[in-house]
C-alpha cells in the first residue's frame, strides 16, 4: 500500500514496486484517516508511508496499527529530516525511513 499526499509520488512508489516486481499494490491514500482505514480493512504486508499527511499523520497510523497488532510492516518516506521526528517515527514501530526525493 502507498500512502502520500502528493499523486505524483504516489504514482512513482508504485512504479518502482511493479516495474521491479517487489509486490503488488493492493491500495493506496492521500490522507491519514483514509489510510488508516484501509490499512484496517486491507491488512496490507508493507506499507509506504508519508510522515506528513493531512489529518493524522504517518507517526500516528504506525502508532494506532501497532497497537491493534496488525502484522503490517512500514516504511516512512518524507523530506523531513530533523533527529526528533525521525526518532519519533522509528519509536512509532516504522522498519526503514527512506529520505524524499526518491531517486
Amino acid at each position: 500500500m502507498v500512502v502520500d499526499d502528493d499523486k505524483a509520488i504516489r504514482r512513482i512508489l508504485s512504479g518502482i514496486v511493479e516495474n521491479y516486481r517487489l509486490g503488488e499494490i493492493v491500495a493506496e491514500a492521500e490522507e491519514g484517516e483514509e489510510a488508516f482505514k484501509k490499512i484496517l480493512s486491507v491488512k496490507p504486508d508493507i506499507v509506504l508511508i508519508d510522515l506528513l499527511l493531512p489529518g493524522k499523520d504517518g507517526v500516528e497510523i504506525v502508532r494506532e496499527a501497532k497497537e491493534r497488532a496488525l502484522n503490517t510492516y512500514f516504511i516512512m518516506i518524507s523530506q523531513v529530516e530533523t533527529k526528533s521526528m525521525v526518532g519519533k517515527a522509528y519509536e512509532s514501530g516504522i522498519e526503514f525511513f527512506i529520505k524524499k526525493p526518491i531517486n
